[in-house]
């Protein structure tokens, strides 16, 4: 006597519909867009001085970002002193050029402000030469980050 089985339980046979499914990873793709914070800042990466009272990021397009070449050694393995390098429009200038560059820029009524981000080693008389080149047409802001927490004015 052999044993017959019977299958009760057919599987479904169609289409599988991916709307619930896309519906659900489109409000995930809007929950993490609309929750993350994205922080743009033109120009080029510096190490910022630290101040307590510092502010947010500029939303100016004259950025001047200044930095220190790399460090780089003589024959004798001595360190070479670092010379600053200048950023205007995201491409080194020199102090000269960005004069020129400067003097470019159309006439307004009001006066605008140029944003000078620079590393934090970079000399002030550098700094001082900068504001030179600009001239009185501008003014002038000193882009810091914020302190931390612990510290105290």
């Amino acid at each position: 006597m052999a044993l017959i089985l019977n299958r009760r339980l057919q599987p479904l046979r169609g289409l599988v519909d991916l709307t619930p499914m896309l519906n659900v990873i489109l409000l995930l793709l809007c929950f993490f867009l609309l929750s993350s914070s994205f922080i743009l800042q033109p120009g080029i990466k510096v190490n910022l001085p630290r101040s307590v009272y510092a502010e947010g990021s500029p939303a100016s397009r004259l950025i001047v970002a200044v930095t220190l070449s790399p460090q780089q050694y003589d024959d004798k393995g001595a360190p070479l002193p670092r010379q600053p390098v200048l950023y205007f429009q995201d491409q080194i200038v020199t102090v000269d050029q960005l004069r020129a560059a400067l003097d470019e820029l159309p006439a307004s009524r009001i006066k605008p402000t140029i944003f000078i981000k620079p590393d934090k080693d970079v000399p002030v008389d550098f700094i001082s030469s900068l504001l030179d080149a600009a001239g009185p047409r501008f003014d002038f802001e000193i882009a810091t980050q914020p302190a931390s927490t612990g510290a105290s004015p």
